[in-house]
């Protein structure tokens, strides 16, 4: 009779099995990571701006100049290089750059940073980087934080409808590029191209135009267009803004008295009230400014 190899084979499945279950449970370990990653998108101009990047942490080791040599392109942030995306057309530290994702590197001094936008955004860290695939090289000034920053930051700060700062934190060190765009060029050509079609914009457009302290009288011209297609409280207490903006009162009053009326149709009682509460507002203002 053979020899039975069954209780063999049963001891080698066994231990394959657990083998097996041993490595998935490997591969699907997760465990903290020493410089973690980060996406910002945030809302810019007309568009946006995106940074991806590590964070490394100070760990009580020196920065600048020492673990991140002065003088020497850093990648700007832990593993693979930081990226930058645009959504449009921008300044970089006042230089020109168009949409599209860049590689963020720089080059720390005790005195003087260079900040550089690189084509090449594959890369890990800066080990290959090329110079010859910059687009723009900036300078800053570094500025010493009283509160050393334990873990790399880059933010956007100082946020105005087309501006603002680029702002890297790490250590004692706090470094900015100033981002701008022109967002009124872009507006003005969606305006006209809008104004064309059958939906126009009226009061979109004058409220860009009241904010912007653009030409009031073609925001007057496009709210009395709004109103003829149909009166609206919004329309008319726009209307009176425009109108107190202008340096005339007693149009002002009279619109806003206009949008009291029209909005005591008003279905939603928190709608109804905020209006009454704004024009209320608005022809107590107008009243103490004649």
């Amino acid at each position: 009779m053979k020899p039975c190899l069954c209780f063999p084979f049963l001891l080698f499945l066994a231990g394959s099995l657990a083998a097996s279950t041993h490595t998935q449970a490997q591969q699907t370990l997760r465990i903290p990571v020493a410089s973690p990653a980060v996406r910002i998108r945030q809302d810019f101009s007309v568009s946006f701006v995106e940074l991806s990047y590590s964070r490394p942490s100070k760990k009580g080791r020196e920065i600048f100049g020492k673990l991140e040599p002065y003088g020497q392109v850093w990648r700007t942030g832990a593993n693979t290089n930081t990226k930058i995306r645009f959504g449009e057309e921008v300044k970089f530290g006042g230089q020109t750059v168009p949409a599209g994702t860049y590689a963020l590197f720089s080059i720390p001094g005790p005195k003087e940073w260079t900040l550089i936008l690189n084509r090449d955004t594959a890369q890990w860290g800066a080990y290959t980087y090329k110079p010859e695939m910059d687009v723009v090289r900036v300078k800053a000034v570094p500025v010493t934080l009283r509160d050393p920053a334990e873990t790399m930051s880059l933010t956007l700060e100082n946020l105005k409808p087309s501006a603002a700062d680029l702002t890297l934190r790490w250590d004692k060190t706090q470094v900015s590029v100033p981002l701008t765009a022109d967002s009124d060029a872009q507006v003005e050509a969606q305006i006209a191209q809008a104004m064309q079609g059958e939906k126009k914009p009226y009061i979109s457009a004058a409220q860009y135009y009241y904010n912007n302290n653009k030409d009031l009288n073609q925001a007057l011209t496009w709210l009395d267009a709004s109103i003829k297609q149909q009166p609206s409280y919004y329309a008319y207490y726009w209307k009176a803004r425009v109108l107190q903006k202008a340096k005339r009162p007693d149009e002002a009053t009279a619109a806003a008295k206009q949008s009291l009326e029209l909005v005591k149709a008003e279905k939603t009682p928190s709608i109804k009230e905020e209006y009454v509460r704004l024009n209320q507002q608005l022809l107590a203002d107008i009243g103490g400014k004649k």
